[in-house]
Parts: structure tokens; C-alpha cells; sequence
């Protein structure tokens, strides 16, 4: 199974979910994740990190809230959204790199 670090390197669009221990939103995070893996699957990834347990994931990728959606291809960050967002701008964000 890829880390998400290898997963980012790809031509294929990756979604991270920067999540923290304890957010107020965890369970609709983690709906919005399933449902977006379901609809994108063969064609985007969209994998989630806990960085409460690494605070060089804070620091390296600027996360100052949580969650933070981060989308990457070929390594290269493309968007960046924080906050409580919709299941449409998620989709939205994946389709920019598609």
C-alpha cells in the first residue's frame, strides 16, 4: 500500500485530508472522504493524515487549521482549502486537476 507521500508524486490527482485529534468536524470529514474515494476512485486518490502525532506535517505544509485539503499532482501542490467545506467544492477541487 503507497504512503500518501508517494501517492502526491503521481500523475494521478491526490486529495489529503490533513486532519487533528479531537476536530469538531471528524465525522463529516470522514463521510466527505468515503464518498469522494467512491466517486473518484480509478481516477483521483483522496487519502486523509492525522497530524496531531507529527508536528513536522504542521510546519512543513503550513497547516494552521483543521481540516486542511491539500490537492497535489506530480508532487506540485495545485489548491489548498481549510475549514468545513462542501462535498461540491471538494469535487470541484478535484476536477481542476482531472
Amino acid at each position: 500500500m503507497k504512503s500518501y507521500v508517494e501517492k502526491i508524486r503521481e500523475s494521478v490527482p491526490t486529495l489529503v485530508v490533513f486532519e487533528h485529534a479531537g476536530m469538531n468536524d471528524a465525522v463529516e470529514v470522514k463521510y466527505l472522504v468515503k464518498t469522494l474515494r467512491e466517486k473518484f476512485d480509478g481516477k483521483a486518490n483522496v487519502e486523509t493524515v492525522d497530524s496531531s502525532y507529527n508536528g513536522n506535517l504542521k510546519m512543513k505544509y503550513k497547516l494552521q487549521e483543521y481540516p486542511t485539503y491539500i490537492l497535489f499532482k506530480e508532487g506540485q501542490e495545485l489548491m489548498r482549502e481549510a475549514g468545513s467545506k462542501t462535498e461540491a467544492k471538494l469535487e470541484e477541487m478535484i476536477q481542476t486537476a482531472l
